[in-house]
Protein backbone atom coordinates (compact mmCIF):
# COMPACT_ATOMS: atom_id res chain seq x y z
CA UNK A 1 0.00 0.00 0.00
CA UNK A 2 1.31 3.62 -0.54
CA UNK A 3 1.55 5.37 2.23
CA UNK A 4 0.20 9.32 3.16
CA UNK A 5 2.08 11.34 1.46
CA UNK A 6 3.60 14.84 3.29
CA UNK A 7 3.06 18.19 1.12
CA UNK A 8 6.85 18.62 1.80
CA UNK A 9 8.30 15.11 -0.08
CA UNK A 10 8.93 13.34 -3.49
CA UNK A 11 7.32 9.87 -3.88
CA UNK A 12 9.82 7.46 -5.94
CA UNK A 13 9.02 3.83 -6.93
CA UNK A 14 11.60 1.36 -8.18
CA UNK A 15 12.16 -2.34 -8.21
CA UNK A 16 14.38 -4.22 -5.63
CA UNK A 17 15.69 -7.79 -7.27
CA UNK A 18 16.74 -9.46 -3.99
CA UNK A 19 19.77 -9.79 -1.87
CA UNK A 20 21.79 -9.70 -5.13
CA UNK A 21 20.74 -6.00 -5.76
CA UNK A 22 22.21 -3.77 -3.78
CA UNK A 23 21.63 -0.74 -5.78
CA UNK A 24 19.26 0.37 -2.90
CA UNK A 25 22.07 1.31 -0.56
CA UNK A 26 23.45 3.80 -3.11
CA UNK A 27 19.66 5.68 -4.06
CA UNK A 28 18.87 5.70 0.30
CA UNK A 29 22.49 7.60 0.17
CA UNK A 30 21.53 10.31 -2.65
CA UNK A 31 18.07 10.74 -1.66
CA UNK A 32 19.89 11.63 2.30
CA UNK A 33 22.17 13.86 0.07
CA UNK A 34 19.23 15.26 -1.72
CA UNK A 35 17.52 16.11 0.80
CA UNK A 36 20.48 17.52 3.07
CA UNK A 37 21.46 19.85 -0.01
CA UNK A 38 17.70 21.24 -0.98
CA UNK A 39 15.54 20.62 1.96
CA UNK A 40 13.53 18.36 0.41
CA UNK A 41 12.43 14.71 1.14
CA UNK A 42 12.68 12.03 -0.81
CA UNK A 43 10.28 8.65 0.20
CA UNK A 44 11.13 5.44 -1.86
CA UNK A 45 8.74 2.66 -2.08
CA UNK A 46 10.19 -1.18 -3.12
CA UNK A 47 8.52 -2.93 -4.86
CA UNK A 48 8.77 -6.06 -7.22
CA UNK A 49 9.57 -5.47 -11.33
CA UNK A 50 5.34 -7.27 -11.92
CA UNK A 51 4.04 -4.35 -9.45
CA UNK A 52 5.77 -1.69 -10.51
CA UNK A 53 4.70 -2.01 -14.37
CA UNK A 54 1.05 -2.76 -12.71
CA UNK A 55 1.01 0.41 -10.57
CA UNK A 56 2.56 2.95 -12.94
CA UNK A 57 0.10 1.41 -15.95
CA UNK A 58 -2.71 2.08 -13.68
CA UNK A 59 -2.60 5.49 -12.28
CA UNK A 60 -5.66 7.50 -10.72
CA UNK A 61 -6.19 10.27 -13.14
CA UNK A 62 -5.82 13.18 -10.53
CA UNK A 63 -3.37 12.22 -7.34
CA UNK A 64 -1.04 9.48 -8.76
CA UNK A 65 0.61 9.08 -5.43
CA UNK A 66 4.04 9.08 -7.43
CA UNK A 67 6.13 11.81 -8.66
CA UNK A 68 9.07 9.46 -10.32
CA UNK A 69 9.77 6.01 -10.81
CA UNK A 70 13.24 4.62 -11.68
CA UNK A 71 12.57 2.03 -13.76
CA UNK A 72 14.39 -0.43 -16.53
CA UNK A 73 13.93 1.68 -20.20
CA UNK A 74 12.07 -0.64 -21.80
CA UNK A 75 9.46 0.82 -19.22
CA UNK A 76 9.07 4.19 -21.51
CA UNK A 77 7.16 2.48 -23.60
CA UNK A 78 4.33 2.66 -21.12
CA UNK A 79 4.44 6.87 -21.56
CA UNK A 80 0.92 6.55 -22.60
CA UNK A 81 -0.76 4.75 -20.00
CA UNK A 82 1.13 5.98 -17.38
CA UNK A 83 1.04 9.59 -18.44
CA UNK A 84 4.80 10.61 -18.55
CA UNK A 85 6.01 14.14 -18.83
CA UNK A 86 8.09 14.45 -21.47
CA UNK A 87 11.90 15.47 -20.28
CA UNK A 88 13.85 18.24 -21.74
CA UNK A 89 16.74 16.97 -23.58
CA UNK A 90 19.24 19.84 -22.85
CA UNK A 91 19.21 17.94 -18.77
CA UNK A 92 20.74 15.41 -20.32
CA UNK A 93 22.23 15.70 -23.82
CA UNK A 94 25.19 17.03 -22.29
CA UNK A 95 26.48 14.47 -19.96
CA UNK A 96 24.93 11.33 -21.73
CA UNK A 97 25.21 9.99 -25.13
CA UNK A 98 23.07 9.85 -27.52
CA UNK A 99 23.16 6.41 -27.63
CA UNK A 100 21.65 6.41 -23.66
CA UNK A 101 19.48 8.74 -24.35
CA UNK A 102 17.72 7.14 -27.17
CA UNK A 103 17.18 3.70 -24.88
CA UNK A 104 14.50 6.27 -23.43
CA UNK A 105 13.35 7.91 -26.74
CA UNK A 106 10.09 7.51 -28.49
CA UNK A 107 8.98 8.78 -31.45
CA UNK A 108 11.63 11.94 -31.52
CA UNK A 109 10.52 12.48 -27.74
CA UNK A 110 12.83 12.02 -24.67
CA UNK A 111 10.75 10.30 -21.56
CA UNK A 112 13.16 9.44 -18.93
CA UNK A 113 16.44 10.43 -17.68
CA UNK A 114 18.89 7.97 -17.69
CA UNK A 115 20.80 7.03 -14.51
CA UNK A 116 22.60 3.93 -15.38
CA UNK A 117 23.26 1.52 -18.07
CA UNK A 118 24.13 -1.80 -19.00
CA UNK A 119 21.33 -4.64 -17.47
CA UNK A 120 23.06 -6.72 -19.95
CA UNK A 121 23.94 -10.64 -19.20
CA UNK A 122 27.13 -12.01 -18.61
CA UNK A 123 28.66 -15.37 -17.58
CA UNK A 124 29.98 -15.28 -14.15
CA UNK A 125 32.48 -18.09 -13.86
CA UNK A 126 34.24 -19.68 -10.40
CA UNK A 127 38.13 -19.65 -10.92
CA UNK A 128 38.52 -22.78 -8.42
CA UNK A 129 36.45 -24.27 -11.05
CA UNK A 130 37.60 -22.97 -14.97
CA UNK A 131 40.95 -21.87 -15.24
CA UNK A 132 40.05 -18.80 -17.31
CA UNK A 133 36.00 -17.93 -18.97
CA UNK A 134 34.57 -20.77 -21.14
CA UNK A 135 34.85 -19.29 -24.89
CA UNK A 136 32.63 -22.32 -26.00
CA UNK A 137 29.55 -24.61 -25.24
CA UNK A 138 32.06 -27.37 -25.62
CA UNK A 139 34.26 -26.36 -22.55
CA UNK A 140 31.17 -26.52 -20.57
CA UNK A 141 30.34 -29.88 -22.29
CA UNK A 142 34.24 -31.01 -21.49
CA UNK A 143 33.63 -29.75 -17.75
CA UNK A 144 30.34 -31.57 -17.11
CA UNK A 145 32.03 -35.12 -18.80
CA UNK A 146 34.91 -34.70 -16.18
CA UNK A 147 32.45 -34.26 -13.34
CA UNK A 148 31.12 -37.75 -12.79
CA UNK A 149 29.31 -37.62 -10.01
CA UNK A 150 30.87 -34.67 -7.99
CA UNK A 151 27.90 -32.32 -6.61
CA UNK A 152 29.38 -29.54 -8.98
CA UNK A 153 27.18 -28.34 -12.63
CA UNK A 154 28.74 -26.56 -15.28
CA UNK A 155 26.32 -23.88 -15.55
CA UNK A 156 23.23 -22.38 -13.83
CA UNK A 157 20.75 -20.24 -14.61
CA UNK A 158 17.08 -18.89 -14.15
CA UNK A 159 14.91 -20.18 -17.11
CA UNK A 160 12.17 -18.95 -15.24
CA UNK A 161 12.86 -15.11 -16.74
CA UNK A 162 12.21 -14.32 -20.20
CA UNK A 163 14.76 -12.36 -20.47
CA UNK A 164 17.37 -14.74 -20.07
CA UNK A 165 16.29 -16.99 -23.22
CA UNK A 166 17.04 -13.68 -25.39
CA UNK A 167 20.80 -15.06 -25.87
CA UNK A 168 20.20 -18.45 -27.32
CA UNK A 169 17.02 -16.93 -29.43
CA UNK A 170 20.10 -14.59 -30.69
CA UNK A 171 22.59 -17.40 -31.39
CA UNK A 172 20.33 -19.36 -33.56
CA UNK A 173 19.58 -15.92 -35.47
CA UNK A 174 16.41 -15.61 -34.16
CA UNK A 175 14.88 -12.24 -32.62
CA UNK A 176 11.57 -10.98 -30.84
CA UNK A 177 10.34 -8.50 -32.62
CA UNK A 178 9.22 -8.72 -37.05
CA UNK A 179 7.37 -5.61 -38.01
CA UNK A 180 7.10 -4.46 -34.42
CA UNK A 181 5.05 -7.24 -33.46
CA UNK A 182 6.10 -9.78 -31.31
CA UNK A 183 6.92 -13.40 -33.71
CA UNK A 184 8.30 -16.45 -31.62
CA UNK A 185 6.78 -19.37 -33.94
CA UNK A 186 10.04 -19.68 -36.11
CA UNK A 187 12.91 -21.72 -36.65
CA UNK A 188 14.67 -19.71 -35.13
CA UNK A 189 12.86 -19.84 -31.72
CA UNK A 190 12.08 -23.71 -31.99
CA UNK A 191 16.60 -24.39 -32.37
CA UNK A 192 16.72 -22.22 -29.19
CA UNK A 193 14.19 -24.24 -27.10
CA UNK A 194 15.58 -27.38 -28.36
CA UNK A 195 19.09 -26.38 -27.08
CA UNK A 196 18.02 -25.46 -23.71
CA UNK A 197 16.26 -28.86 -23.36
CA UNK A 198 19.12 -30.73 -24.34
CA UNK A 199 21.07 -29.00 -21.73
CA UNK A 200 18.95 -29.34 -18.73
CA UNK A 201 17.99 -32.98 -19.64
CA UNK A 202 21.71 -34.07 -20.15
CA UNK A 203 22.53 -32.63 -16.64
CA UNK A 204 25.16 -30.00 -17.67
CA UNK A 205 22.52 -27.40 -16.33
CA UNK A 206 20.44 -26.81 -14.07
CA UNK A 207 17.67 -23.77 -13.70
CA UNK A 208 17.57 -21.86 -10.42
CA UNK A 209 15.56 -19.02 -8.98
CA UNK A 210 18.03 -15.59 -10.46
CA UNK A 211 17.66 -13.69 -7.25
CA UNK A 212 18.37 -16.46 -4.25
CA UNK A 213 19.31 -20.09 -5.05
CA UNK A 214 21.13 -19.29 -8.33
CA UNK A 215 23.53 -17.26 -6.32
CA UNK A 216 23.75 -18.98 -3.35
CA UNK A 217 24.91 -21.90 -4.82
CA UNK A 218 27.62 -20.44 -6.97
CA UNK A 219 28.82 -18.55 -4.31
CA UNK A 220 28.79 -22.23 -2.47
CA UNK A 221 30.99 -23.96 -5.17
CA UNK A 222 28.04 -26.09 -5.86
CA UNK A 223 27.88 -24.68 -9.88
CA UNK A 224 31.04 -24.05 -12.05
CA UNK A 225 29.84 -20.63 -13.83
CA UNK A 226 26.13 -18.72 -13.91
CA UNK A 227 24.26 -16.60 -16.69
CA UNK A 228 23.40 -13.51 -15.26
CA UNK A 229 22.82 -9.83 -14.89
CA UNK A 230 25.35 -7.01 -14.54
CA UNK A 231 23.09 -6.19 -11.72
CA UNK A 232 24.54 -8.78 -9.52
CA UNK A 233 28.31 -7.90 -10.15
CA UNK A 234 28.92 -5.98 -6.83
CA UNK A 235 27.08 -8.89 -4.65
CA UNK A 236 29.22 -11.37 -6.00
CA UNK A 237 32.14 -9.56 -6.23
CA UNK A 238 31.72 -8.94 -2.35
CA UNK A 239 30.65 -12.73 -1.73
CA UNK A 240 33.59 -14.64 -3.69
CA UNK A 241 36.72 -12.24 -3.84
CA UNK A 242 39.23 -13.69 -6.28
CA UNK A 243 37.23 -16.80 -7.26
CA UNK A 244 34.84 -14.60 -9.34
CA UNK A 245 35.69 -14.34 -13.21
CA UNK A 246 33.81 -12.26 -16.14
CA UNK A 247 33.47 -13.09 -19.50
CA UNK A 248 31.21 -13.52 -22.18
CA UNK A 249 28.22 -16.01 -22.44
CA UNK A 250 29.84 -19.03 -24.42
CA UNK A 251 29.36 -19.32 -28.13
CA UNK A 252 27.18 -21.75 -29.39
CA UNK A 253 28.35 -24.14 -32.53
CA UNK A 254 30.07 -21.46 -33.31
CA UNK A 255 27.87 -18.05 -32.75
CA UNK A 256 28.09 -15.33 -30.31
CA UNK A 257 24.87 -15.18 -28.12
CA UNK A 258 23.94 -11.78 -27.94
CA UNK A 259 22.23 -10.22 -24.50
CA UNK A 260 19.98 -7.24 -24.60
CA UNK A 261 21.00 -4.07 -22.87
CA UNK A 262 18.86 -1.25 -21.43
CA UNK A 263 19.06 1.25 -19.29
CA UNK A 264 17.71 2.28 -15.98
CA UNK A 265 16.53 5.73 -15.47
CA UNK A 266 13.71 8.38 -13.96
CA UNK A 267 10.42 8.56 -15.23
CA UNK A 268 7.63 11.19 -14.28
CA UNK A 269 4.13 9.62 -14.04
CA UNK A 270 0.75 11.09 -13.86
CA UNK A 271 2.57 14.47 -16.29
CA UNK A 272 4.50 15.06 -12.78
CA UNK A 273 6.84 17.29 -14.26
CA UNK A 274 3.76 19.45 -14.47
CA UNK A 275 2.82 19.94 -11.45
CA UNK A 276 3.39 21.92 -8.44
CA UNK A 277 5.98 19.84 -7.77
CA UNK A 278 7.83 19.99 -11.19
CA UNK A 279 10.80 21.82 -10.22
CA UNK A 280 11.44 19.85 -7.31
CA UNK A 281 11.85 17.02 -9.63
CA UNK A 282 13.91 18.29 -12.41
CA UNK A 283 16.14 19.89 -9.38
CA UNK A 284 16.55 16.15 -8.33
CA UNK A 285 16.92 14.80 -11.90
CA UNK A 286 20.11 16.91 -12.60
CA UNK A 287 21.24 15.88 -8.74
CA UNK A 288 21.10 12.35 -10.35
CA UNK A 289 23.50 12.81 -13.32
CA UNK A 290 25.84 14.82 -10.84
CA UNK A 291 29.46 13.65 -10.97
CA UNK A 292 29.56 12.76 -7.29
CA UNK A 293 26.28 10.85 -7.74
CA UNK A 294 27.31 9.09 -10.89
CA UNK A 295 30.53 8.47 -9.02
CA UNK A 296 28.91 6.36 -6.56
CA UNK A 297 27.27 3.90 -8.71
CA UNK A 298 30.06 3.11 -9.55
CA UNK A 299 32.36 3.09 -6.80
CA UNK A 300 29.90 1.83 -4.10
CA UNK A 301 27.83 -0.89 -6.04
CA UNK A 302 29.61 -1.13 -8.85
CA UNK A 303 26.76 -0.44 -11.61
CA UNK A 304 27.50 0.95 -14.71
CA UNK A 305 26.52 5.01 -14.84
CA UNK A 306 24.92 6.53 -17.42
CA UNK A 307 27.43 9.48 -18.27
CA UNK A 308 30.37 9.36 -20.20
CA UNK A 309 33.07 10.68 -17.70
CA UNK A 310 31.62 8.33 -15.09
CA UNK A 311 31.57 4.85 -17.47
CA UNK A 312 35.12 6.12 -18.47
CA UNK A 313 36.65 6.59 -15.05
CA UNK A 314 34.75 3.19 -13.57
CA UNK A 315 36.58 1.67 -16.75
CA UNK A 316 40.11 3.16 -16.05
CA UNK A 317 40.26 3.01 -12.70
CA UNK A 318 38.32 -1.23 -11.92
CA UNK A 319 40.04 -4.42 -12.03
CA UNK A 320 39.84 -7.03 -15.00
CA UNK A 321 36.42 -8.17 -13.77
CA UNK A 322 34.74 -4.80 -14.31
CA UNK A 323 36.59 -3.84 -17.28
CA UNK A 324 35.37 -7.41 -18.83
CA UNK A 325 31.81 -6.04 -17.46
CA UNK A 326 31.95 -3.33 -19.33
CA UNK A 327 33.48 -4.80 -22.17
CA UNK A 328 30.79 -7.03 -23.00
CA UNK A 329 28.14 -3.73 -23.29
CA UNK A 330 29.34 -2.97 -26.57
CA UNK A 331 28.12 -6.71 -28.07
CA UNK A 332 24.94 -6.27 -26.65
CA UNK A 333 21.97 -5.42 -28.44
CA UNK A 334 19.33 -2.56 -27.21
CA UNK A 335 16.29 -3.75 -25.68
CA UNK A 336 13.24 -2.57 -27.78
CA UNK A 337 10.64 0.36 -26.81
CA UNK A 338 7.67 -1.28 -27.57
CA UNK A 339 4.26 -2.10 -25.72
CA UNK A 340 4.23 -5.61 -26.97
CA UNK A 341 7.60 -6.22 -25.07
CA UNK A 342 5.90 -7.06 -22.61
CA UNK A 343 3.64 -10.05 -24.46
CA UNK A 344 7.05 -11.54 -25.63
CA UNK A 345 8.01 -12.11 -21.86
CA UNK A 346 4.92 -13.37 -21.08
CA UNK A 347 4.86 -15.86 -23.82
CA UNK A 348 8.16 -16.94 -23.00
CA UNK A 349 7.55 -17.37 -19.34
CA UNK A 350 4.65 -19.56 -20.31
CA UNK A 351 6.99 -21.68 -22.72
CA UNK A 352 9.81 -21.97 -20.43
CA UNK A 353 7.78 -23.12 -17.99
CA UNK A 354 6.58 -26.27 -20.49
CA UNK A 355 10.09 -26.83 -22.20
CA UNK A 356 11.72 -29.27 -19.55
CA UNK A 357 8.67 -32.06 -20.40
CA UNK A 358 7.51 -30.89 -23.69
CA UNK A 359 8.26 -30.58 -27.49
CA UNK A 360 10.13 -27.74 -28.75
CA UNK A 361 8.06 -27.54 -31.57
CA UNK A 362 4.64 -27.33 -29.19
CA UNK A 363 6.22 -25.00 -26.86
CA UNK A 364 7.46 -22.72 -29.54
CA UNK A 365 3.60 -22.57 -30.62
CA UNK A 366 2.49 -21.58 -26.44
CA UNK A 367 4.86 -18.57 -26.77
CA UNK A 368 3.35 -17.28 -29.79
CA UNK A 369 -0.10 -17.92 -28.82
CA UNK A 370 0.32 -16.22 -25.21
CA UNK A 371 2.57 -13.97 -26.83
CA UNK A 372 -0.63 -12.98 -29.39
CA UNK A 373 -3.12 -12.73 -26.56
CA UNK A 374 -1.20 -10.62 -24.38
CA UNK A 375 -0.79 -8.22 -27.94
CA UNK A 376 -4.39 -8.33 -28.63
CA UNK A 377 -4.93 -6.60 -25.05
CA UNK A 378 -2.12 -4.27 -25.43
CA UNK A 379 -4.03 -2.93 -28.96
CA UNK A 380 -7.80 -2.97 -26.38
CA UNK A 381 -6.27 -1.29 -23.81
CA UNK A 382 -4.31 1.74 -26.11
CA UNK A 383 -7.26 2.20 -27.84
CA UNK A 384 -9.31 2.81 -25.02
CA UNK A 385 -6.53 4.86 -23.48
CA UNK A 386 -6.83 7.03 -26.74
CA UNK A 387 -10.36 7.35 -26.97
CA UNK A 388 -10.55 8.63 -23.32
CA UNK A 389 -7.66 11.16 -24.24
CA UNK A 390 -9.62 12.45 -27.04
CA UNK A 391 -12.89 12.54 -24.73
CA UNK A 392 -11.41 14.84 -22.11
CA UNK A 393 -10.22 17.09 -24.44
CA UNK A 394 -6.12 15.84 -23.22
CA UNK A 395 -3.57 16.74 -25.95
CA UNK A 396 -0.55 16.10 -23.65
CA UNK A 397 0.25 13.19 -25.46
Amino acid sequence: MTATRREDELVLWHEFDGPGDTSVEVLEEINRQFEAQYGIRVRSEVMGIAELGHRLTRLPEQEAGVDMALVPSDMTSYWEAARFSPVPEPWCEEWVSAAVLDSMRIGGRLYGIPVLTGNHLVLYYDKQRYAEAPATWETLERFAAQQGEAEVTALGMDLAQSYNFIPFLTACGGWLLQEERIMLDTEEAEQALEFLQLQIRSGRMVSRDGATALLEQFIEGQLGAIISGEWVFNHLSRSMGQRLGVGAIPAIRGRAPVSMCSSIGLVFPGQSLASPRGPALAAYGRFMLSADCQQMWAERVQRIPATEAAMRKMMSGGGENRRALIAQLAACRPMPCSPYMIAGWVGIEAGLRQLPDSDPSAVRRVIQEQAQQVMAEVDHYLDTLKGERISDGSHYL
